[in-house]
C-alpha cells in the first residue's frame, strides 16, 4: 500500500539507522541509503543556516546530536523545508537548556524568531487612516521576546553573555530583512496588544499605559508616535 511505502520512506530518511526491512520494501538498498543522507545533509545544512550563531556556539558536533535527535524521534511534520529550523530549534532548545550555557537556549529563541519573521507571509496592505478609535494594523511581521540575556549582541569572546533581562521587538524591515529593536516593559505590552488587534490603539494604550502607573505626557506621546510610526500601517496622520 501507498502509505506503508511512504511510512517506510520516512523511516529510512529520519530514523537512527534504517531497518533492512524497510529497505528491502523500497527496492536498492544502495540507492536510498544515498538518498537518505541527501535529505538529512539538505535539511541540516538550512537548520545550520537558520540558526548560525547558534550551532557555532554549542559546535559542530553537538548541533549535529541534536539534529540527530529530533530527527530520530520522527522528524519534520511540515511539507515547507523553510520551516524545518523552527521545528528543530522547538526540539533542541530543551535539549541546549540542560546541556549547554543558559543563554544558548536564548540564542535558539532569538534566531527562530528572525528567521520566522523572515519568511512571514506578507501583511496585506491596509488603505486606512491611522486611527485612534481603530484597531491597529500591523505593516510588518513582528514578535516580542522577552529575554534573560541580551542575545542580539555580539557575545564577549570566550564567556558569552551576562545575564541581563532584554526585551525585543524582532521585526521584518523594508528589505525583508529580520531587525531587533529594543523595548522598554510599556513599548512590549503595547507591541503585544497590537498583535492581537482586539481593542483600539485608544483602548491599548491607556489599559497598558495605567497598569504601568504610566501618566499620558507630551514625552510619552512622542515616543508613542515613533512606535506607530515604527509598525502601524497608515500612520501617516499626526498623533495629536
Amino acid at each position: 500500500m501507498l502509505s506503508e511505502q511512504l511510512k517506510a520512506m520516512q523511516r529510512v530518511c529520519f530514523a537512527a539507522e534504517p531497518s533492512e526491512t524497510d529497505l528491502a520494501r523500497l527496492g536498492s538498498p544502495e540507492r536510498w541509503l544515498v538518498y537518505r543522507e541527501l535529505v538529512r545533509n539538505r535539511l541540516q545544512h538550512v537548520s545550520g543556516v537558520a540558526l548560525s550563531r547558534t550551532k557555532a556556539a554549542v559546535g559542530d558536533d553537538a548541533f549535529a546530536a541534536a539534529f540527530a535527535d529530533w530527527l530520530a524521534g520522527g522528524g519534520p511534520r511540515t511539507r515547507y523545508v523553510r520551516e524545518v529550523p523552527l521545528e528543530l530549534a522547538d526540539h533542541a532548545i530543551r535539549i541546549w537548556a540542560q546541556a549547554e550555557p543558559p543563554w544558548v537556549a536564548e540564542l535558539a529563541r532569538f534566531e527562530a524568531a528572525e528567521w520566522r519573521v523572515r519568511h512571514a507571509p506578507p501583511i496585506p496592505p491596509t488603505t486606512d487612516e491611522f486611527a485612534f478609535d481603530r484597531r491597529p494594523h500591523l505593516k510588518t511581521a513582528l514578535e516580542v521576546l522577552r529575554l534573560a540575556y541580551p542575545v542580539h549582541r555580539a557575545p564577549t569572546p570566550g564567556a558569552g553573555y551576562d545575564r541581563e533581562p532584554t526585551l525585543l521587538g524582532v521585526y521584518r524591515d523594508e528589505n525583508h530583512r529580520p531587525k531587533a529593536k529594543v523595548l522598554n516593559p510599556l513599548a512590549a505590552d503595547l507591541l503585544e496588544a497590537w498583535k492581537r488587534s482586539n481593542e483600539t490603539v485608544t483602548e491599548s494604550v491607556q489599559r497598558v499605559a495605567a497598569a504601568h502607573r504610566t501618566d499620558i505626557t507630551p514625552a510619552f506621546i512622542e515616543k508613542l508616535s515613533t512606535l506607530i510610526a515604527d509598525f502601524l500601517s497608515g500612520h501617516s496622520a499626526r498623533v495629536p
